[in-house]
């Protein structure tokens, strides 16, 4: 009887574990949540595809005495749950040494509270972010870990650190705080915080080159069992200005940055990173370093190349939400176009180099198209060899787009206006838009045969070349039999046009 029991028990006990397992994303990486509220952090985690594993929102934090303070959101902590997540809230003291150190002689009360606060509140365990502190610390930090261990580990709960991102054996700094060694015997995960190689006050330079970061994780398997090793990676970049100094800046704002300074980033190849050098609309010079999907993807290829056991982030929402698609092994153009009307001939002329996205991978189909986006589209398809014969007021030379303009006006392909100026940003109409192209394509000079029905045409300054536009079949207007010339063209549209007139 007691066999066919203990039977039953394996037998339920597989059942269960096999069904949660099908559920979790089996992802070994470590997210960080921070900054936000729990309403934040469900909207950020819908758009990782569920390619997130282990959540680490920042639920312990110490008070003055060092003693834990907990703000644990119970709701949040069961959605996790629900949706596969493990949940291993961090505890820090936020780079403050001093509230460090009282934390580290008031270790065996805050290792108790700990324990206690993880299964209260039914967490999958706890992740120590005590930083800067000092090689004197060293012994009373490794005893708290272990101290920490010895109390979860029977509940099967785990414990994960923080270290900072050693190179070599040394007590300077705080990498002299961490026994390496022994702590990696003791915890389950060690995450490497492999990133601020610049710093705030610091040089100008990339956040976590993959050289530098390579070249501690060389150093850190041979002191830490590979599979118990986490490479963090930023989600952030820094910025500088003849005031600030390596300031922190989200994806979102650095391409925000980026438009509308006019400015351009690229790819650093030495480093493994993006950078940026330009003159803010404030009229400051600016250096920016970041990560996109594409220089994220290049250091999380080290956890295979290293044999580790995953990879992990800071912190959720500053990244390229590119990231996210490049994980799951898709690789689309632009994140935006996947339900519109115009995806297939997005696509197919984005293929062929002719039309360009956005450095977010965004390529706002229904936004508006300006007169200089147009004219550089233009040449890209018509191949012109480079002229500087006509000249605008408005257009200087160091400008993105002054070789596209002073090349396709000197071929008489776009004008600008009669004060002399092209005025570059201004959106293209729809009429404009078609005399452009009839002037390029010569669809005015062809025999191309076809119906004509827009009724809104009639009276237009640019009848003609839209009619010889709708004959070609180029342009079929609207549902109601309109063609709306005075009407702003989206870059969905120009897609389009661009599209039928190649095929």
């Amino acid at each position: 009887m007691k066999r066919c029991l203990s039977l039953v028990m394996i037998l339920t006990l597989l059942l269960t574990i096999g069904s949660a397992s099908a559920q979790a994303p089996e992802h070994n990486n470590i997210i960080y949540l921070f900054g936000a509220n729990s309403s934040t952090y469900k909207k950020q985690l819908e758009k990782t595809n569920g390619l997130v594993g282990t959540l680490a929102p920042n639920y312990f934090n110490l008070s003055q005495d060092g003693k834990l303070l907990t703000s644990v959101d119970r709701d949040f902590v069961k959605y996790a749950h629900q949706k596969g997540y493990r949940i291993t809230p961090f505890i820090s003291n936020h780079w403050d040494q001093q509230l460090g150190i009282k934390a580290m002689k008031n270790k065996d009360q805050l290792a108790e509270q700990i324990a206690n606060a993880v299964l209260q509140y039914d967490l999958d365990g706890v992740d120590l972010d005590i930083e800067n502190l000092t090689a004197a610390e060293r012994n009373l930090q490794t005893d708290f870990v272990k101290q920490l261990t010895q109390k979860l580990h029977p509940h099967g709960k785990t414990v994960t650190i923080a270290v900072a991102p050693a190179q070599s054996n040394t007590t300077r700094g705080w990498i002299g705080s961490y026994d390496y060694e022994s702590i990696g015997k003791l915890v389950d995960h060690v995450y490497i915080m492999a990133y601020d190689q610049s710093y705030p006050g610091g040089p100008v330079g990339p956040v976590a080159s993959v050289n530098w970061v390579e070249k501690s994780l060389k150093y850190m398997v041979t002191k830490i069992d590979s599979k118990k090793l986490v490479l963090g990676l930023p989600l952030y970049g820094r910025y500088w200005t003849e005031q600030i100094k390596g300031d922190g800046l989200f994806y979102s704002n650095t391409m925000k940055l980026l438009e509308k300074s006019n400015g351009k980033a690229v790819y650093d190849a030495k480093t493994g990173s993006m950078t940026a050098s330009f003159k803010g609309s404030n009229n400051q010079n600016y250096t920016v370093w970041f990560d996109n999907a594409k220089t994220l993807m290049e250091k999380i290829r080290l956890v295979d190349q290293y044999d580790l056991r995953g990879w992990g982030a800071w912190h959720l929402g500053q990244e390229d939400p590119a990231l996210w698609t490049a994980l799951s092994g898709e690789t689309p153009l632009f994140r935006d176009i996947s339900q519109h009307w115009a995806n297939e001939e997005i696509v197919d002329i984005a293929d062929q180099g002719i039309i360009k996205g956005y450095q977010d991978a965004t390529f706002r189909p229904n936004q508006s198209i300006s007169r200089e986006e147009v004219t550089a589209l233009l040449l890209r398809l018509m191949k012109f060899q480079p002229k500087d014969e006509i000249y605008f007021q408005d257009i200087n030379t160091s400008r993105w787009s002054a070789e596209a303009i002073q090349t396709m006006a000197s071929y008489g392909m776009v004008t600008g206006y009669p004060d002399q100026t092209f005025q570059p940003k201004r959106p293209i109409t729809r009429a404009e838009l078609a005399v452009i192209l009839d002037r390029c394509f010569k669809f005015s000079d062809s025999s191309i045969k076809g119906s004509v029905s827009m009724w809104d045409v009639d009276s237009h300054w640019a009848k003609k070349e839209i009619i010889e536009l709708q004959k070609a079949g180029v342009v079929t207007g609207y549902k109601d039999g309109s063609y709306r010339p005075n009407a702003f063209v989206s870059r969905a549209e120009v897609a389009v046009m661009i599209d039928r007139i190649i095929d």
